[in-house]
């Protein structure tokens, strides 16, 4: 490899033949004890000092001159003083050039040019260079260097024949990066690696990355005991399985455990759930939870040979928040609709469809919203016994305002019409053995609703129930929180449900039934104590009432804890919370409900009674 000297001589050249002064100044003579070929210069700080030194002793002296004769010194003074410093430059050069010489980077004779005959006599002689590589070496570095990057030859390389004149090896020139330069590039790195650490939080102790900022996770676990007391008087199992679900398993989801034996229950639910911020406008929501197949309850109940219990995906939504009015979800998601009780929905049910909502300001302590949704409910496959099935589903919307006064007081109202589509049987057709109306019967249920079986009339063995009237429910409700004794409030919540589906001639050519309208349901509940338990010693009380009419609203979505599920029941409950420690808190209830409508034989019409009623004990903790 050979290297092209980076000719710092040129700059050495302007130097030398730039100022007419340095030109016109002979070379400083050398001692003679130097080594021949260097010439030491005069010391331009001695030179300087000198001049200095003159300049005081001239100043301190009495002025005998006058000022003609003071301003011609004062100018011989400064021509000595440059001419000193040129002198200090000039010597400098000289053993720059020669320097240049004696390490082989400027030939001789250039350098006899630049510097003259009298500097150019004492010039040293090039110190010898290292020994040529071999030939063949030669040869092979420059075959590799006409060579492609993966070894094969380039296209205008050739080989090596002995006669042939060998390629002139390519100049290779490397730059020069000073360390002042090196120190820039480093420090600009550095601040680069800083600035990033710092924006990331890689040194700070005890911080996470910056994405699990908009991570949040959240969960509960509870623990349940469960005293279920059925009143002596009761219909036996047996009848009540007869007449009212014939067509479910002891043990199915929505099937009544019993109704004279009482029991004793051990339960636990856990739900483990997380809420991303995408950015500014997309979230997500993800939860899983203890299951069963209901879905509006997350328990699992303890005793079953030390088996475990199943999880089930209980959530999983996007949100979008475009502006501070105006929000969607979709997938399955939490319940997006106002309710102030659980007279309509369970407190466990989640939604799987879409909604959205706006929220318009009326004015500084008024806020109105309006959420609309669908939501399907059954959606079938046809097959060769159902060919043509409808899919179920639920439309809704809701309109309300929030009214908040400056002492935290709260009113909030809103009134919703719920539309359930294609939920009602219908028969199979009659005199066959035809199913093709299967898909009527409902997946789920409770108890209370009005039912028939489909297959009356037909060829077809066995009994399937479905929903007689169909249902389109008028919901108006309400919350006040009283905050005048604040931190203890006062609260109150009323709901209201009527089906105003509920048509008697519809449901009579259709099913052959001539049902009496139950359709109307209320709750109230008055809360006293903290706002929220949320620490040891928080605490509230709570008592209400409950109504519901065997048609008011569909059985599957309602509270299933009240009367164990369902409609047809009237009753009351009352209990309260106790804060155990932060983020922990027991809740004790007592509810009592009796049904409304008894359960009557359609050969006999004998009433059978049923009454229920639950204690509940729980521990939860949320973390």
């Amino acid at each position: 490899m050979r290297f092209t000297p980076f000719l710092p001589a040129a700059l050495c050249v302007a130097l030398a033949t730039s100022s007419p002064a340095f030109a016109q100044t002979p070379a400083v003579p050398e001692p003679k004890t130097e080594p021949a070929g260097v010439r030491k210069p005069v010391p331009a700080r001695k030179a300087a000092k000198d001049a200095t030194t003159r300049r005081a002793k001239a100043a301190a002296a009495p002025s005998t001159v006058n000022p003609e004769a003071a301003s011609v010194a004062a100018a011989r003074e400064q021509l000595k003083r440059e001419r000193s410093e040129v002198e200090a430059l000039r010597g400098t050069t000289v053993n720059l050039i020669r320097m240049m010489v004696q390490e082989g980077l400027l030939p001789k004779d250039k350098a006899k040019l630049l510097l003259g005959e009298a500097d150019g006599a004492a010039l040293p002689e090039p110190a010898p260079k290292a020994a040529a590589a071999p030939v063949a070496n030669v040869a092979a570095i420059d075959a590799a260097s006409t060579g492609s990057a993966d070894g094969v030859p380039a296209a205008d390389a050739s080989p090596t024949t002995p006669g042939s004149r060998r390629k002139k090896a390519q100049t290779v020139r490397v730059p020069y990066i000073s360390e002042t330069v090196k120190n820039e590039i480093r420090d600009q790195l550095r601040q680069e690696v800083f600035a990033q650490a710092k924006s990331e939080r890689w040194a700070e102790p005890g911080t996470l990355p910056e994405w699990l900022d908009r991570i949040v996770w959240e969960g509960d676990l509870r623990l349940r005991y469960q005293g279920e007391n059925f009143q002596p008087g009761n219909v036996d199992i047996l009848t009540y399985r007869q007449l009212a679900e014939p067509d479910l398993a002891p043990g199915q989801a929505g099937a009544l455990p019993d109704t004279q034996s009482d029991r004793n229950l051990w339960r636990m639910r856990v739900r483990l759930g997380m809420l991303a911020k995408i950015s500014e406008t997309f979230g997500a929501g993800f939860r899983i939870a203890t299951g069963s197949g209901s879905p509006v309850s997350t328990n699992m109940t303890l005793g079953n040979s030390f088996r475990g219990s199943s999880l089930v995906l209980d959530r999983a939504y996007l949100k979008w928040d475009p502006q501070p009015w105006l929000s969607a979800m979709g997938g399955r998601m939490p319940n997006p609709w106002f309710w102030p009780t659980d007279l309509v929905w369970d407190e466990d049910l989640n939604f799987d469809g879409v909604a959205a909502s706006l929220k318009p300001r009326l004015n500084e302590r008024t806020t109105a919203f309006v959420t609309a949704g669908a939501f399907p409910l059954q959606v079938a496959d046809g097959t060769p016994l159902t060919p043509r099935p409808r899919d179920k589903w639920l439309f809704g919307i809701q309109a309300g305002a929030e009214w908040l006064a400056e002492n935290a007081t709260r009113l909030k109202v809103g009134a919703a019409v719920f539309d359930y589509r294609d939920i009602h049987g219908v028969s199979n057709p009659a005199g066959s053995n035809s199913q093709a109306n299967d898909w009527s019967a409902p997946s789920f249920r409770q108890k209370g609703n009005s039912l028939f079986d489909i297959n009356q009339g037909t060829l077809n063995t066995g009994v399937k129930l479905a929903l007689a009237p169909k249902y389109r429910m008028l919901n108006i409700g309400g919350e006040f929180d009283f905050a005048r004794f604040d931190p203890v409030f006062v609260k109150v919540a009323a709901d209201y449900v009527r089906n105003i589906g509920f048509d008697r001639a519809e449901i009579r050519a259709r099913t052959g039934l001539d049902l009496a309208p139950e359709v109307t349901g209320y709750q109230a509940r008055l809360t006293v104590g903290r706002d929220a338990i949320r620490a040891l010693h928080d605490w509230q009380v709570f008592v209400g009432y409950r109504y519901v009419e065997r048609d008011a609203t569909l059985d599957a979505f309602t509270d299933s804890d009240f009367y164990l599920g369902g409609t047809n029941t009237r009753g009351y409950f009352l209990g309260g919370f106790y804060g155990l420690d932060r983020n922990a808190y027991l809740r004790v209830r007592y509810l009592s409900g009796n049904e409304i409508t008894p359960l009557r034989d359609p050969v006999t019409s004998a009433a059978f009674p049923l009454a229920i009623d639950v204690l509940q004990a729980d521990v939860n903790v949320r973390f």
